[in-house]
């Protein structure tokens, strides 16, 4: 919780003026939101465009920004409307979830394990339906918990626990089935 009250003084002294503030936040959040934008619309070009007109918006209506409980979970559902925005004035259809890339820098022996079990999980997700896919994205790769995925996906959190339990089981299914 000590993480939550310092976003929470952060916005306080983002209302105060304060450009520090602000870009203490962006680097905190800056990567994070872009891999969730850029699963959103398949474009990393266009996901730092969004969450750079996220962090625009903070700044430009901080006198009036009310943001009382969980800040990253505000900002990730910042990030899906405005991704929501940029696809409607683009006219983009929204095809499949972009994969997570973790970035490392392992000797080459574990780079090249790395991928092949990257390489097989990226398999057993892809074969996920698209909502369920992010649920368990979400979750698994980001850390999120059911009920902030809930709110972020405007869904509720007895959902969000049902299809990360249907995700699982047909994951398990998928590596038992194929031997993945």
């Amino acid at each position: 919780m000590i993480n939550g009250q310092n976003d929470l003084f952060l916005i306080s002294l983002i209302k105060q003026g304060d450009k520090r503030a602000l870009d203490s936040l962006f680097k905190k959040y800056y990567n994070s939101l872009c891999r969730f934008a850029s699963y959103l619309t398949s474009r990393n070009d266009l996901a730092e465009e969004i969450v750079a007109d996220v962090f625009f918006r903070i700044w430009d209506k901080r006198e009036n920004l009310t943001i009382e409980k969980n800040l990253r979970s505000y900002l990730f559902t910042a990030t899906r409307h405005t991704a929501i925005n940029y696809m409607k004035q683009e006219k983009l259809v929204m095809e499949e979830l972009s994969e997570d890339i973790i970035e490392e820098t392992p000797g080459p022996e574990d780079v090249f394990l790395y991928h092949e079990l990257e390489s097989r999980i990226t398999n057993l997700i892809n074969y996920l339906p698209q909502k369920r896919k992010a649920i368990f994205q979400l979750n698994r790769f980001e850390g999120f918990t059911y009920n902030e995925i809930a709110e972020i996906l405007s869904l509720s959190s007895k959902t969000v626990e049902n299809q990360m339990g249907k995700a699982i089981k047909q994951l398990k299914l998928l590596q038992k089935t194929y031997q993945i």
